[in-house]
C-alpha cells in the first residue's frame, strides 16, 4: 500500500497568502499612522518650543525697556526732529536719527504682514569707568580694564557723571575684542551735535575729568564717570528660501524666523542679524497708553498706526512728559511714545514642515491679530496664536536712574559684565 505525502492544496495556500497580506497591511497601517502621529506631536512639540523662546525674549526684554535711559529713548518708531534730554546740556533739543526706518511710525507696521518692536535700555551688568578724561576730537573714550566682554561696532554706550549728573550718548566706531589690558580705547563714531548717539560734544563737560585708572582704590571707582551700554533690539520676522535667498512675506517654500537686529554693524557697515525662533510667522504689536482716553494704538482692523493722536504721537501739542509731571499732567495723556504703559505682543508660530496632506482649508488662515484681519498663508501648516501683554514701568520713572555702583567684596553691585 502507497503512503501519502502531507502537503497543501493551491486553495489552503491561496487563503494563507490573503491573511497574510492583511495582517501585512494591517501592520503597515498602524505603523504609518503611529509615524504620522509621531511626526505631528514632534511638530506640535516644534511650535511650541518656537513659541516659547519667542515670546521669553519679546516679553522679558519689553520690561526692561527704558531702563536706564530718558523715557523718550525708551521706544524707536522712526525719527524725531526734536525731544528734550532732561540731563545736561539741560534744556538741548535732541534729534533722533531714523533707525531702519523711512516713515516714521508706519516703519514699524502693517495691516497686511508682520510688524517690527524697536526697545532699547541700558545694559544692567555692564560698566566700565573712564581710565581718562576725553579730549581732543572727542572721538574715543579710554576706559579701565580689563575688558571681559567685547563692543561691537554701532554699540551705543551712555557716558555719565554721577555729579552732577550729566550724561552723553554716543556710539562705537568699531569693534573692541575683550582685553586684559589696563586701559582700553573705545574709537567712536563721528559726532552729530545733540542727536541720539552722537553726542561726543557733551564729553567736554569738566565732570568727565572724574577717571578712575586700572588699580584704583573702590572710592576713586565710585566716583569716576562711568561708561555703560545701551542695547537696542529690532524684532522682525524675515522670509528665506533655499540657500538663504530672501523671500516676501507668506510666498510658498520659504520659511520665516522671528529675527533681530541690535545695531551692529560688519566690516562692510552691513547690519549683523540673529535669529530669535524659526518658524514664527507672523508678529503683531498693540501699545497701550494706560492714561489716555484711547488707550490702544495698533488694534484696530485694517487702520495702520500713524503718527497722530490715535496712533504714536511723536510731537502732541502737550508737549512730551517730564520727570517732574505728575500722574494728572495732560503731557502723560497722550500717545508720546514715553507714555506706553504696556505692550501687546501677538505672534502666530506654524509647523516647520509643510504637510500637502492637509487639505482644510482653515488651516491656511493666520487668525486676526493687532491691526492685521484673517489671513491665508502657504497651505500645509499647521499654526497656533499666542499673545500676551508686557508692562514697562520704566517708562513711568520721576527721576533720572544713575546707577548705584559697589566694588565691595560683600554685593558688588552693578559691577558685573564689564
Amino acid at each position: 500500500m502507497r503512503s501519502r505525502k502531507a502537503g497543501f492544496t493551491l486553495v489552503e495556500l491561496l487563503i494563507s497568502l490573503v491573511i497574510s497580506a492583511i495582517v501585512v497591511a494591517g501592520a503597515l497601517a498602524l505603523l504609518s499612522s503611529q509615524q504620522r502621529t509621531f511626526q505631528s506631536s514632534s511638530a506640535d512639540r516644534a511650535v511650541q518650543e518656537n513659541a516659547r523662546v519667542a515670546l521669553e525674549e519679546l516679553t522679558g526684554n519689553l520690561r526692561l525697556a527704558g531702563y536706564g535711559l530718558e523715557p523718550v529713548f525708551a521706544f524707536d518708531f522712526g525719527a524725531v526732529p526734536s525731544v528734550i534730554m532732561d540731563r545736561a546740556p539741560a534744556g538741548a533739543a535732541v534729534s533722533i536719527p531714523a533707525y531702519a526706518c523711512a516713515t516714521p511710525v508706519q516703519c514699524r507696521d502693517a495691516t497686511d504682514g508682520p510688524d517690527e518692536l524697536v526697545l532699547l535700555y541700558r545694559n544692567p551688568s555692564f560698566f566700565r569707568p573712564l581710565a581718562a578724561a576725553p579730549g581732543g576730537a572727542f572721538n574715543s573714550l579710554d576706559v579701565a580694564g580689563p575688558l571681559a566682554t567685547a563692543i561691537r561696532k554701532g554699540q551705543m554706550l551712555q557716558v555719565a557723571c554721577a555729579s552732577p549728573g550729566v550724561w552723553a550718548y554716543v556710539t562705537a566706531g568699531s569693534d573692541v575684542p575683550a582685553s586684559t589690558a589696563d586701559v582700553v580705547t573705545i574709537p567712536l563714531r563721528a559726532g552729530n551735535g545733540f542727536a541720539f548717539g552722537f553726542q561726543n560734544q557733551i564729553l567736554a563737560d569738566t565732570c568727565f575729568g572724574a577717571v578712575a585708572p586700572a588699580g584704583s582704590p573702590a572710592a576713586t571707582i565710585q566716583d569716576a564717570a562711568k561708561v555703560l551700554k545701551v542695547d537696542r533690539y529690532r524684532y522682525f520676522v524675515q522670509t528665506y528660501g533655499p540657500g538663504g535667498a530672501l523671500m516676501g512675506w507668506g510666498t510658498p517654500g520659504g520659511r520665516p524666523y522671528l529675527m533681530l537686529d541690535r545695531g551692529f554693524l560688519d566690516g562692510a557697515d552691513q547690519p549683523v542679524l540673529d535669529v530669535v525662533a524659526p518658524d514664527v510667522e507672523d508678529l503683531q504689536v498693540v501699545y497701550v497708553f494706560p492714561r489716555s482716553a484711547t488707550p490702544l494704538a495698533g488694534a484696530t482692523a485694517g487702520t495702520l498706526l500713524a503718527d497722530d493722536a490715535a496712533g504714536v504721537e511723536l510731537a502732541p501739542a502737550a508737549g512730551q512728559p517730564y520727570y517732574t509731571d505728575v500722574s494728572s499732567a495732560a503731557t502723560r495723556a497722550t500717545h508720546f511714545p514715553a507714555n506706553v504703559g504696556a505692550v501687546r505682543v501677538s505672534i502666530v508660530v506654524r509647523t516647520p514642515e509643510a504637510d500637502l496632506s492637509l487639505t482644510d482649508p482653515a488651516l491656511r488662515a493666520l487668525p486676526a491679530a493687532g491691526n492685521r484681519s484673517a489671513v491665508n498663508g502657504p497651505p500645509g501648516h499647521r499654526r497656533l496664536f499666542f499673545q500676551t501683554t508686557a508692562a514697562t514701568p520704566n517708562l513711568d520713572v520721576r527721576a533720572p536712574f544713575y546707577p548705584t555702583y559697589s566694588v565691595t567684596s560683600t554685593d558688588r553691585l552693578n559691577v558685573g559684565g564689564g
